[in-house]
This record gives C-alpha cells, structure tokens and sequence, in this order.
C-alpha cells in the first residue's frame, strides 16, 4: 500500500492544478471513486478533520488520506510526495526569475495574469464564505472585521486569525454553555507567540515559516496573505511586485499554493532558503496531524475546538478578501487590468474552467496587448 500511496500523491502533485479546492476534489474522485480506498463518509470525515489542525488545506487532507490507508508512514508519504513535485518545479521557476526576470515577454505576462490571481483570489474567499459561514450572523462580524481591520489599520492578520478564535470561543460557550471565560489566556498567547525577526538569515526564515504555518488557518490563500504581510510589509525581504509574481508562479504550478514559501525561500537566501522555507511551514501541519489522528474520533466533535475553529475561519477568510485587495492595489493599473480583473472573476463566476487555463489565456493576451501598444 506504501508504494501505492507514493504513486498516487505523486501523480496528484504533479497533475492537479487550480488551488486547495481542485486537489480535494480530485482526490476524493480518486480515493472514494475511482479506487475505493475510502468511503464517502469517512472522507466527509477526514474534510472536517482538516480544519482541526491549522496549515495548507489540502496537505491535511492528503495526509489523513494516508493515515487512514497506512497509519504514520501513509500519512508521511502522503504529504511528502503531494508536496514535492511543485516544490521541484518551483525551484526552477525561481531560479529563471531571478536570472531572467526583467526579460519584456514575462513582463508582459505577468501583466496580464496578475488581475487574473486576483479575480481567483477573490472568487476561493467568496465561495468559502458561503460555505463555512453559512447563515452565523455572529461569523459574518468577524469576517467583516477582518477585512477592516487588516486594509484599514495594517493589523496582522496571524494576530486576527488568533483573536477571531478565542472570541468565538468565549462567544459560543456564554452563549450555548452559559459561562463567562477570562478573555487573559487569549492575551497571554497572544503575547508568547509573537516575535519580530529583521533579517532573512535561513533561523529566521525557519521561525517565520513555523510560525505562519502553526497559527495560520484555512484555505492557503489565507496563508499566501500572511505570508505577503510578513516578507513584503514587516520585514521587507521582497517587494510587493516580486511577492506578486512568486505568487503567479505559484498559481501556474500544480499542488498546494503554500508552495510559493519555496519562491521566498529561494528569493532571500538561495537553494537552502527554498529548503527551509518550505519545511517550515509544512513541519508544524504535519506534527499536529500526527499527534491527532490518533484521537481524532474522540475530539472531532469537541465543543471547545469547534468554537475555535469557527472564528479562525472567519479570520481567515476575511483575510482572503485582504489580500486580493492589495494584490489589485498592485496589479490594477489601468482599463486592460480592470477588464481582465471582471472578465476572470465573471468566467470563474458562472463557468467551471480550472484557473491554470485562465491563467495561460490571459497571460498570452498581457503579451499580446504590450506589443500592439
């Protein structure tokens, strides 16, 4: 079965485009199916296990996947060899952007594909607004509050994330327990978790990475906004444009977004940059899926953790919206940009076409548009 789970996550990381969504979708095609592996309501299951432990999305659902086909090793391997084939493919990606970056024909692309992230961006928060939020008034303020507080005020958004869920903790449980908790733990953790780091040395990149996949949860869209709030804004390792184009490389590439953590690696400190980055910010996921999945039937439904999780959605998601705001500040610059910003949004909208096509598309009409002009 190992040999079959290596296969099988390898050819899902290597063929699957279009973002967290895309690879849940095809690997319940795959595993509930197609193969068989798993049956329909263990895998409704393990989609909501998935929201226990904070990191990429689809990472966790690949590595559940793999425990619950062959224990640890499966769910090692399962994450691994998901993750490996876009994190190869965007090492050299990396390598001929920062060599051959100012070359006009990628310049051209990118002019054209950078609304398109946006309108994607845009179009993964909505849809997971409807579908996490569902009709919670409650989650819909902190959602709201997100995006004001994160556009408006600069507050980071790993900060918002935590304070969502533990006001939601308090929340739910004076509401449905009757009981009034101490708003000082979530201050406290609040006040331990947090460092400021003022260089991109590989320790501090690692501790960055750690943290931003330890106490990010949600779609990795979530994770790409705190990350651009990390390297562009609080520590100024990359600028807003090379922020935007790592994150185009990493929309063209199959497998987890959060793989863009290899582009910033790679931009700051080289190869063991890229390296480190990219453990980093999948080590803490995989520790807390480990330790879980063994007791998962008995927490899963657990009052306390499903408060949590509530608000850190709703955080999360607002900083989804945040960040395709400030993606468009930077990519929205004049009529062509908002046509290809309402064009893609509208396509995503009422049709089911996978983003990467999108991409290519418009990608070739930026190209074709800087040359007639």
């Amino acid at each position: 079965m190992l040999k079959e789970i290596i296969k099988y996550f390898f050819s899902i990381g290597t063929l699957t485009f279009g973002g967290p969504l895309a690879i849940i979708d095809a690997i319940r095609k795959d595993v509930v199916l197609k193969k068989k592996w798993i049956d329909s309501n263990e895998f409704e299951n393990i989609i909501g296990y998935s929201q226990i432990a904070p990191g990429a999305y689809a990472y966790q659902v690949a590595m559940y996947v793999g425990y619950n086909l062959a224990k640890m090793p499966g769910a090692l391997l399962a994450g691994f060899f998901l993750v490996l084939p876009s994190f190869l493919l965007m090492l050299i990606l990396s390598f001929f952007y920062s060599n051959y970056k100012d070359i006009n024909y990628i310049q051209y692309a990118i002019y054209g594909i950078a609304p398109v992230i946006t309108a994607i961006i845009t179009h993964s928060g909505i849809n997971l607004m409807f579908t996490l939020l569902k009709k919670d008034l409650f989650l819909y303020i902190l959602f709201f509050a997100s995006i004001f507080l994160t556009i408006f005020f600069n507050v980071q958004i790993i900060y918002i994330i935590i304070a969502s869920a533990f006001i939601s903790l308090i929340y739910y449980t004076i509401i449905y327990k009757n009981r009034i908790l101490s708003l000082f733990p979530a201050l406290l953790m609040i006040f331990l978790l947090f460092k400021n780091y003022t260089n991109a040395s590989l320790d501090k990149l690692a501790l960055l990475f750690i943290k931003i996949g330890a106490l990010t949860y949600g779609s990795g869209f979530v994770i790409v906004g705190v990350l651009r709030q990390e390297v562009v804004d609080n520590f100024h390792w990359l600028t807003s444009k090379e922020f935007l184009d790592g994150l185009i490389l990493g929309q063209i590439t199959p497998g987890p977004v959060v793989i863009t953590s290899t582009f910033i690696g790679y931009i700051t400190s080289g190869i063991p940059g890229a390296i480190v980055a990219t453990i980093s910010i999948f080590l803490p996921t995989t520790i807390f899926v480990l330790i879980i999945a063994k007791y998962i039937y008995k927490i899963r439904n657990y009052f306390y953790i499903k408060a949590l999780i509530k608000g850190a959605n709703a955080g999360a998601l607002g900083a989804i919206i945040s960040t395709a705001y400030f993606i468009a500040m930077d990519s929205i610059n004049d009529y062509f940009t908002i046509g290809f910003l309402l064009s893609a949004f509208l396509i995503l909208s009422l049709t089911k076409i996978k983003p990467i096509f999108l991409i290519i598309f418009f990608g070739l009409l930026g190209v074709l548009i800087k040359i007639i002009m």
